[in-house]
């Protein structure tokens, strides 16, 4: 019984290999034909808008690829361009400041030529009132320099800015020309008229020269020089220009506003005057 089952088998399986080769042979022999053109048709009507479909995909994959590759690659770009214009700018920063140097050491040699007979100490500025109530700056010398208060202060080319203060080992406080407690004796350099110039930062206002005799040849412009009365400054340096000068009928005295030579806010370097 069982070899008569294994014998159906193998017929069934032999039909079926006929079969399957005779419509091979018929299916080759229709495409040479057009027999079979509806079913390509069919076929192509089918897969190519999928085949498209997959084309246009495959291609936005790989143009997002490419992209992603050239974002990174401009994010490198970027990187290293930020880098050398921060190198640049660091660059720059350090030339402006040996040019500023550069500067004030010229002024202070300018100074030296002018007045050979004066003495002074080159201090730099480290500080001023954190309260803001004063116009004072710290300086980085003190009497192991030989400074002492009531020395004159300059800009590193000789004009006025101020008077020592008060004095410690290392540093010295300086009081600014334009604070309300600096009273400096002054005349006009044009014609030597003598006044004095008193500070008026805490009033709202910058300089004010008082004290100048009624019928004085004073006028806006004149620039006012330190007028050496009382020994403790030099006689001859800068300190401010005349804007405007006010006089009426009932005083005796001229009085008029002036400014700073130099900006105060922006002192760096000093010179203090030793002798």
């Amino acid at each position: 019984m069982k070899q008569k089952d294994r014998s159906l088998s193998w017929t069934r399986t032999l039909y079926l290999l006929v079969a399957l080769v005779l419509m091979s042979l018929a299916l080759i022999l229709l495409s040479q034909g057009r027999a079979l053109q509806p079913v390509e048709s069919f076929a192509n009507a089918v897969f190519t808008p999928v085949q498209h479909a997959v084309s246009g995909v495959t291609s936005t994959v790989g143009g997002w690829f490419t992209g992603l590759a050239r974002g990174g690659q401009l994010e490198e770009d970027n990187k290293n361009l930020r880098e050398a214009l921060d190198a640049v700018t660091a660059e720059n920063a350090r030339f402006q400041q040996l040019g500023i140097e550069n500067a004030q050491l010229r002024s202070m040699l300018n100074f030296q030529i002018a007045r050979p007979d004066t003495q002074a100490v080159v201090a730099n500025s480290i500080g001023g009132d954190p309260s803001g109530l004063t116009r004072v700056l710290t300086i980085d010398e003190g009497s192991n320099s030989g400074i002492k208060e009531g020395m004159a202060v300059t800009s590193p080319g000789g004009i006025l800015v101020g008077t020592i203060q008060a004095v410690k080992s290392d540093r010295s406080t300086v009081l600014l020309l334009t604070d309300i407690d600096s009273k400096i004796p002054v005349a006009t350099q044009r014609s030597q008229v003598p006044g004095v110039l008193e500070g008026q930062w805490q009033h709202g206002g910058n300089l004010t020269a008082t004290h100048i005799p009624r019928d004085a040849d004073v006028q806006a412009g004149d620039v006012l020089v330190t007028s050496g009365l009382g020994g403790t400054f030099p006689k001859g340096l800068l300190c401010a220009q005349l804007q405007n000068v006010h006089q009426n009928d009932v005083q005796v005295e001229k009085d008029g506003d002036a400014i700073p030579l130099v900006d105060l806010t922006t002192l760096a370097m000093v010179l203090v005057v030793t002798k």
